[in-house]
């Protein structure tokens, strides 16, 4: 019998494609619904032939998907290049560029995206006596925020399926700090102070997997090939004067969003900041009988590689 207790590991392969052995030591992160998915493609047949019944399939190429959702939350002690926060490797599997301050007091981990460069990833889902693991993955992460809750990061990972095998639960090192919880947090467009509930931010990447019948799976590892970034959120209608949120879409007006610090404790702040939002769609709704301005965005570059910033101080 398996049970539903679950551990997740994972390594950034030192070469792209090539599998990473996991031990426990890589099992830091909480995860929250983990779901693994393999897709091997099953080739039907059906050669002439003087029955009705069928033959069997060819199985071929082989992929696998891992989705699961994780706290934001600081590593809880001052940054270096072995003190990172635990989601830090995953986020550079979906496209991002860590940067690690070592001034000391001012200590911190900031995340870019990146154009090049991107960490393809080896992870690994334990389930009380089978693991379940894809190499060369890279993926999409979606960043979430609801007052009165944690900040939430959904990675939705792609990459190269291996054969189910009976292994022992690691025992995991897991992180301790416990994640800041939104509230007295600062949050602004175009220097205004909006009254939200939440806010929703997904990367929109691209991914592609690369074909390669030289190898037993007929996948090589995914690429990261584009990516949209782009959310939504629902702020309250105000005058004109205040914000004109439709006059801003009209007009296609850009303005820095900044969120946070989320958290007061050092080493344990979340800030989430990007130069060029742009209004997409502004929506009626209420909220208990309050006018709600519902509004989706884009994310847009200031330069490149610049669209949005997530800082752990």
């Amino acid at each position: 019998m398996i049970t539903l207790r679950r551990v997740i590991s994972a390594k950034i392969e030192t070469t792209e494609g090539t599998k990473e052995t996991l031990t426990g030591t890589d099992s830091k992160i909480l995860a929250f619904n983990p779901k693994f998915d393999a897709d091997i493609q099953m080739n039907k047949r059906n050669p002439v032939r003087p029955y009705l019944s069928p033959v069997v399939d060819l199985p071929g190429s082989q992929l696998a998907k891992l989705s699961f959702r994780v706290e934001m939350k600081g590593a809880g002690a001052a940054y270096s290049a072995s003190v990172k926060p635990a989601l830090g490797d995953f986020l550079r599997g979906c496209g991002f560029a860590e940067t690690i301050t070592i001034t000391v007091g001012q200590e911190k981990a900031t995340y870019d995206p990146a154009s090049t460069g991107h960490k393809s990833l080896t992870i690994g889902l334990y389930e009380d006596g089978v693991v379940k693991t894809l190499s060369g993955a890279r993926g999409n992460v979606k960043f979430s925020g609801k007052a009165g809750e944690p900040l939430y990061a959904d990675f939705d990972f792609l990459g190269v399926y291996d054969p189910v095998t009976d292994v022992a639960l690691p025992s995991p090192t897991f992180e301790s700090t416990l994640p800041p919880v939104f509230l007295s947090s600062t949050l602004t467009i175009a220097a205004y102070a909006a009254i939200i509930e939440s806010i929703n931010i997904d990367m929109a990447n691209a991914l592609q997997l690369r074909s390669d019948v030289s190898k037993a799976t007929g996948y090589f590892s995914t690429l990261i090939t584009g990516r949209e970034p782009n959310g939504s959120f629902d702020p309250e209608m105000v005058t004109i004067a205040t914000h004109d949120f439709f006059g801003r879409w009209k007009a296609g007006t850009t303005g820095a969003l900044v969120i946070g610090d989320v958290g007061a404790t050092q080493y344990n702040k979340v800030k989430i900041t990007a130069p060029k939002l742009q209004y997409r769609k502004v929506s009626d709704a209420d909220r208990g009988g309050i006018a709600v301005a519902d509004t989706a965005f884009l994310l847009a570059a200031n330069i490149g590689d610049d669209e949005i910033q997530i800082i752990f101080s």
